[in-house]
């Protein structure tokens, strides 16, 4: 008995032992498997290389790998990452062509982790409750094909800016009054008709309305150039608080360049005024998108680009003023500080945040020089006090009382003037943009013109505060264009989500991500606060007192 007892034991234990082995060695398995997985294994693959101090102000992987991960999870393009290890050779970093500019809404995809890939499933089934569509494919192709967004424009011969286009526009008859230039011949117009620089063509497509048309492949054009284009010039912009700088490149364009300061998700401190605060370079590119995906065009075109502190700005300056700010950091970082009203000091500095050389900054279209197309500034009605103590007339006034005062004074007494400055008040509260002080238009257009949507840097500084005295226009004089009511209506249905339009337009941004998640979703909560103001406007006043129509002839 006893022996047979030992041996069931023995038994017993072997069985144990063995079971032991096989959960282990499945486990193993699953480990390497995931590990060796190359859609769901990068981050493992990435931890065992070493890590440096990234541009976002976190920790980025080195190697061949990383650069994989900054194509596939970021959207960044392959000439980014290539024009680190360029400048050593002397190469344009920015030389590469870059697959996908034309290539309409095209999306890169992340790659999926473990909870990743739980999530995809979870979205990609995702239905809407009312209309039912599965959520595959581009949202934002999907908006850009809405019939908000294809409303015929109505634009005629004396609606642009420039003579060229207008004589480009023109029948035979009206070509006989419009003199191109002084010494204006055959020679001018053929000049005008053969021109092919895709800057200039945009240029002749603003009117009145935009400053560029719903489809106009030249945007894009224009985009590319500045990413990839060789830098020829630089000098500083004067005037302003901060440093911008003027960039010529090799087509002739020129692009106004803001350098980065902070990195992607450091907010604006809330003791901090408004008027104190850094501008950010990814906040103009991310206002030029949100511009578009509301359907205004009226913000030039602007991309981010890395450059070579030494050899694309340094090197290609005369700028005295400028050069002599130039010196090395303790580290070994290329810096300099320019010349500026306020944030142009030692204190203040901009120096590169990779290989010692490089910066990241965001690059704008050119607007037609003054000469050619002379602005006119506005102050803005609703302007802020920019002190810390005295409040503005509007601060300290009954709200519709100054609104009817606004509205009895031109240019906002008739035309579309008061309705832009309308749209204008939802950009900036989508963007918590509290310093829109003034506002400019073309003085060719007098007083029926859209302002010029610019100098959005102080945008985006906090994700979780909704500055709602930014809404003041809207909430005192209960008012808002009827298209703009109803693209936000669209945008904050799950079909055309803001926050997804917005990521996926930014995605091809050479230094995305552009914007953090916590500013995307913020994007959809102001969207509901707007729509929540004008339906308390709308069940107070009546749709028809509320809604500034302006698609009854469309």
């Amino acid at each position: 008995m006893k022996l047979k007892a030992r041996l069931v034991t023995g038994v017993l234990f072997i069985t144990l032992v063995a079971c032991g082995l096989l959960v282990l060695n499945g486990n193993l398995r699953v480990a390497v498997e995931f590990t060796a997985d190359p859609a769901a294994g990068q981050g493992a693959g990435r931890a065992a290389q070493g890590a440096e101090t990234s541009r976002y102000g976190g920790k980025a992987a080195v190697g061949p790998a990383n650069k994989k991960l900054l194509n596939e999870e970021y959207g960044v393009n392959s000439n980014v990452s290539n024009g680190l290890s360029a400048m050593s050779s002397g190469q344009n970093p920015n030389k590469s062509p870059e697959k996908g500019i034309h290539e309409e809404n095209k999306i890169v995809e992340r790659p999926p982790t473990v909870a990743h890939k739980l999530q995809s499933t979870v979205q990609k089934n995702r239905t809407s409750q009312k209309t039912g569509i599965l959520y595959t494919g581009s949202k934002l192709r999907r908006l850009f094909q809405n019939p908000l967004y294809n409303i015929p424009e109505r634009v005629s011969t004396a609606d642009y800016l420039l003579k060229p286009a207008r004589w480009l526009h023109a029948t035979a008859e009206e070509r006989k009054h419009i003199k191109l230039g002084e010494n204006s011949g055959e020679d001018d117009n053929e000049e005008v008709l053969h021109e092919k620089k895709p800057w200039r063509l945009l240029q002749f497509g603003i009117t009145r309305y935009s400053l560029y048309a719903r489809n106009d492949p030249n945007v894009e054009e224009v985009l590319k150039a500045i990413r990839t284009q060789e830098v020829t010039y630089v000098e500083m912009k004067p005037g302003g608080t901060q440093l911008k700088l003027f960039m010529e490149f090799e087509d002739t364009s020129i692009g106004l360049f803001k350098p980065w300061r902070w990195p992607r998700d450091r907010e604006t401190p809330p003791d901090h005024f408004y008027f104190t605060d850094y501008e950010r370079h990814n906040a103009e590119i991310a206002a030029y998108h949100l511009d578009r995906i509301l359907d205004f065009r009226r913000c030039p075109p602007v991309s981010g680009r890395w450059f070579n502190v030494t050899s694309e700005i340094r090197q290609k300056s005369e700028d005295e003023k400028l050069l002599k700010t130039f010196f090395v950091s303790p580290v070994g970082n290329v810096c300099f500080f320019g010349d500026c009203s306020y944030y142009c000091n030692t204190e203040h500095m901009i120096c590169a945040i990779k290989d010692h050389h490089m910066l990241e900054g965001s690059v704008a279209a050119y607007l037609p020089r003054w000469q050619e197309a002379p602005r006119k500034t506005w102050k803005h009605p609703w302007k802020r006090s920019y002190s810390r103590v005295r409040k503005a007339d509007w601060e300290v006034t009954d709200g519709e009382a100054f609104c009817r005062q606004v509205r009895s004074t031109p240019p906002y007494d008739k035309g579309r003037r008061f309705g832009d400055l309308l749209d204008l008040t939802v950009y900036d509260f989508l963007m918590g943009n509290m310093d829109r002080h003034h506002y400019e238009t073309f003085k060719a257009f007098g007083n029926n013109s859209a302002p010029i949507h610019l100098d959005q840097g102080r945008a985006f500084g906090r994700t979780t505060h909704d500055e709602i005295s930014i809404l003041v226009p809207i909430y005192s004089c209960c008012s808002i264009r009827k298209s703009t009511w109803l693209r936000l209506q669209l945008l904050a249905k799950e079909d055309y989500r803001l926050s997804d339009v917005m990521r996926e337009s930014m995605r091809t941004d050479p230094i995305a991500p552009i914007l953090t998640e916590p500013h995307l979703l913020a994007l959809d909560r102001r969207v509901g606060i707007i729509l929540d103001t004008v339906a308390k406007c709308i069940q107070k006043k009546g749709a028809e007192n509320v809604l500034l129509e302006d698609l009854k002839d469309t």
